[in-house]
């Protein structure tokens, strides 16, 4: 009886433990990722070195073949890339990856060139319908992987309706190729401008990470903290922020900040305003009437104390 108990508890053991063994990534998607994010950085040495073992353990797998296309058309070798395309026709003609790949060759060319030309003019006059119209046109409903995924996205994302699409690609995009500053930037920017703030700090904690978008993500999260009313909040933000940050002018101005918000919440009269004007803010009114009363009693004058009251 006690070993049937131990087989039964083993059994559950490793049901339990079987889904986080089977979502740990594998070589090969740890090796794909490098690849794009080699592409991503313009690391061309890492898009190789990763591309050559790729190629060993799984020569045929689709998007290892795109990935051989794209590199043999970034170094400008046309019939090589053909030939791993019309490969590529042939091992997955219904992949995305061959789709995104034929849709690459073609903006290689004059005609794919000038109708993209003709879709960025559109974007950057204020017709991002148009501009999408003309992308979904040229993409025939594949759009490209890398940079012109991110200039298409971005560009659905002008389109309020589609705002929320755009963004949830964008973080796609973002989860397969970490490190590209540009994508982080403009994501974290629409993230804030579509109140999912947390998200947003999310995306500029990741960009600070990197040499690269370090001093960018500390611009971004200090102007989205610096004018906020004085708070508990406030100074947890600042606090926050100058965790990540040490460095930069942007991190001498949260300093200051930090010390003179903390200066002023210790005044027992200040903080009773500042809780209770931040409980009016937060729908909780009834919650704010004693601290309010206390602000207005050290200042019966305080014209923004007596409305929230």
């Amino acid at each position: 009886m006690r070993k049937f108990t131990l087989n039964i508890f083993t059994l559950s053991l490793g049901l339990a433990v079987m889904p986080m063994v089977e979502a740990a990534p594998t070589a090969q998607q740890q090796l794909l990722e490098q690849v794009r994010l080699g592409e991503a950085t313009h690391r061309e040495d890492l898009v190789q070195q990763s591309l050559y073992r790729l190629e060993l353990i799984d020569p045929n797998n689709p998007d290892v073949v795109a990935a051989r296309f794209r590199s043999l058309l970034r170094q400008g070798d046309i019939d090589g890339a053909q030939k791993q395309l019309d490969r590529l026709s042939q091992l997955a003609p219904s992949s995305n990856a061959y789709k995104s790949s034929r849709t690459t060759m073609l903006l290689s060319t004059p005609d794919g060139r000038q109708a993209l030309q003709q879709a960025r003019l559109q974007a950057t006059t204020g017709h991002a319908e148009e501009a999408v119209a003309s992308y979904n046109k040229l993409f025939n409903g594949a759009p490209p992987e890398g940079d012109i995924a991110v200039e298409y996205w971005s560009t659905v994302a002008k389109i309020p309706a589609r705002r929320g699409e755009a963004i949830n690609q964008l973080k796609r995009i973002n989860a397969d190729a970490p490190g590209t500053t540009g994508l982080q930037n403009n994501l974290a920017l629409l993230l804030f401008s579509s109140d999912r703030r947390d998200e947003g700090f999310a995306v500029l904690e990741q960009m600070a990470k990197s040499n690269a978008g370090r001093e960018g993500a500390s611009k971004i999260w200090y102007g989205q903290i610096k004018d906020m009313p004085v708070s508990d909040a406030s100074v947890s933000a600042l606090k926050k922020y100058l965790s990540i940050f040490s460095d930069g002018d942007s991190v001498a101005a949260a300093q200051s900040q930090l010390a003179e918000q903390q200066k002023q919440l210790a005044d027992p009269a200040f903080r009773a305003r500042a809780q209770g004007l931040a409980a009016v803010d937060s729908g909780m009114a009834g919650k704010a009437i004693p601290e309010l009363q206390q602000a207005v009693r050290a200042n019966p004058k305080d014209s923004e104390a007596l409305g929230a009251l």
